[in-house]
């Protein structure tokens, strides 16, 4: 199915069934938003074009908690300026892993330089858009250090991320995650009267 499909189904699923998470989607990144992730280091692979096309994230990506953590596991949409800083830290961390020639542990494991944060729970988990050329490119990878997962591949794309994303929303069919663990989203209402997707 084609990803604007996709993300048109997305929306109208948010809106008739958790208004809440729906609020705090952004509007549209600008081109120029968009241009500064990557900023001439490599091209911003289409499909993270598209989504921030379409929502810039999630207002609630800085301070997670609440609404907002809709994507499986409970991570929060970065905007384009968290995905732009991310990449910044992730190019600092490769930069000292080299000084201090512990590159080993860091390189490909919890960072990379063409690696663009896509989202991120309330406890550190990280999914990132890989955007080296080979077989994972285009690849959202999942790093847990708690769970010792160092960049596994947990979709093939972007698109298929948020199809899987959309299908389990609208039919409760379970999201397998990379330790196995079955978890579907469910909408809660929480002490401070908003309503958010959780997923357990």
């Amino acid at each position: 199915m084609p990803f604007d499909d996709v993300l048109d189904r997305l929306d109208r699923w948010l809106e008739a069934n958790a208004p809440d998470e729906l609020r705090v989607l952004n509007p549209p990144a600008t081109p120029a938003q968009i241009g500064e992730i990557a900023e001439n280091r490599f091209d911003l692979h289409p499909e993270l074009r598209l989504w921030l096309s379409r929502h810039n994230g999630v207002s609630t990506w800085a301070r997670p908690g609440g609404p907002g953590g809709l994507l499986p596991g409970g991570h929060y949409p970065l905007d384009a300026e968290g995905m732009r800083l991310g990449q910044r830290d992730m190019e600092q961390e490769v930069a000292w892993s080299l000084e201090d020639e512990n590159e080993e542990f860091v390189v490909g494991a919890t960072a990379h330089v063409r690696w663009v944060p896509l989202g991120r729970t309330i406890v550190g988990t990280q999914l990132v858009v890989d955007h080296r050329e080979g077989p994972t490119e285009g690849a959202v990878l999942e790093i847990d250090q708690d769970l010792e997962l160092w960049g596994v591949v947990r979709w093939k794309s972007v698109a298929a991320m948020f199809e899987e994303t959309v299908e389990s929303l609208e039919t409760g069919r379970p999201v397998v995650t990379a330790t196995g663990e079955e978890i579907r989203a469910e909408y809660v209402h929480e002490d401070d009267d908003t309503w958010q997707l959780v997923w357990r």
